[in-house]
């Protein structure tokens, strides 16, 4: 797939020799130091009717989540086929990316609004067709100059990709309009059960919820609004809902809130191994990352069988 088999391979097996080997895991990202401006009281005294149990089994199973974020987007450039495979090799339990809708009613997985800062193309995603855009390769990122004729990928790509490694798809939707044929692409993929729906916008996961209420929906928080603010905007949601929050607005009375509320708690995004470790002892339900590997896991289970 766009010649970059091989190199990945390579790539994986360079990490996982560093990784073992050395006994290190990747650098460490600077922390922001950035205080929680979310208030105890005010989450606490939140008054949010307990809503149903989740229904939803993408949850069951693991309980150390870790999620690519945009893929593994540290070694290779940023939602392309190339990172979405990397993450998988590498064994996440999730892989996110980012959904906008083309004029013809596409969906690729975009971050920003146009196609500028990521490819050789320019101006707003929404302005183009697919086969327009099939013309543009993705030039910047991590690593892109070891891989070839990157493409922007479709959705139909990376939740078969998602599929093909056992990992449950993040989408986060940026722009969309069509919210059915949305739901058919994830449906047409067999990934209905394997999907967590996420937006910064309360009305598209709203919209998604009231379609198909099994599949999980998480309001994406923004440091300094507080926790309460989520809640109330996800009152009217009776299950399979939650925050994705970053990381520095979360302490563990956080996590117990919301959980003792059936809401799900995630956060975004920790490149650091003492961080993750911390989240991991609060019960977060997944950790968004660009740099830790997914071993992880695996060296946390290896220490308590020593």
């Amino acid at each position: 797939m766009y010649n970059i088999r091989k190199k990945l391979w390579l790539l994986v097996a360079a990490l996982f020799a560093v990784s073992f080997g050395m006994n290190i895991f990747l650098p460490k990202s600077d922390d922001t130091g950035i205080a929680a401006a979310s208030s105890h009281t005010s989450i606490e005294n939140q008054e949010t009717e307990q809503s149903p149990q989740q229904s939803s089994s993408v949850f069951g199973g693991e309980t150390e989540r870790f999620v690519a974020h945009r893929g593994y987007s540290g070694y290779a450039p940023e939602n392309s086929l190339a990172a979405f495979e990397l993450a998988g090799k590498m064994g996440f339990w999730g892989i996110e990316t980012d959904i906008s809708e083309t004029i013809d009613g596409y969906f690729i997985c975009m971050h920003d609004d146009d196609l500028d800062r990521t490819t050789d193309g320019g101006g707003a995603v929404g302005d183009y067709t697919l086969s327009q855009l099939e013309a543009y390769n993705i030039d910047a990122g991590n690593y892109v100059r070891t891989t070839e004729n990157l493409k922007i990928p479709t959705l139909e790509e990376y939740l078969n990709i998602c599929k093909t490694y056992g990992c449950v798809g993040i989408v986060e939707i940026k722009g969309i309009k069509n919210y059915d044929a949305f739901l058919s692409v994830i449906d047409s993929c067999g990934m209905t059960d394997r999907c967590v729906i996420t937006g910064g916008n309360v009305e598209d996961i709203q919209e998604v919820h009231a379609r198909n209420a099994s599949i999980p929906v998480m309001l994406i928080g923004y440091y300094p609004e507080p926790y309460g603010q989520c809640l109330t905007q996800i009152a009217d949601i009776g299950e399979n809902r939650g925050v994705l929050y970053n990381y520095p607005q979360v302490e563990q009375y956080v996590v117990e809130t919301l959980h003792n509320q059936n809401v799900l708690c995630a956060v975004w995004t920790v490149d650091d191994t003492e961080t993750a470790q911390k989240y991991l002892g609060y019960g977060v339900d997944f950790i968004v990352t660009n740099e830790i590997p997914a071993r992880l896991s695996y060296e946390t289970r290896e220490r308590a069988n020593d």
